[in-house]
């Protein structure tokens, strides 16, 4: 687990079972500014290499290493590409 999130100051993650796996949601922090969420849907095998990498046993793009960089920020952090595009829009 993350210093932020033993600190209490993490992102909110939930899990939710569904057909064929699990549906992650993360939350950003109160204090990122950024209040949408974003989830993402995990095979079983998948799901129990997220536990292993959010239980601080790996980094998440060894466990991972199949899903997309904006798939694994997104369970990182809560903040999906579309937030970041819109949030740092080059002008």
């Amino acid at each position: 687990m993350a210093i932020i999130d033993q600190l209490g100051m993490g992102p909110k993650r939930e899990a939710v079972e569904i057909p064929g796996g699990y549906r992650v949601t993360v939350t950003p922090p109160a204090w990122s500014g950024f209040t949408e969420g974003a989830s993402i849907d995990l095979t079983v095998g998948q799901y129990e290499r997220y536990l292993e990498w959010n239980e601080g046993r790996g980094l998440i793009q060894n466990c991972l290493p199949e899903l997309s960089r904006d798939q694994r920020e997104i369970l990182m952090s809560g903040i999906g590409p579309e937030v970041w595009d819109k949030e740092f829009k080059e002008e």
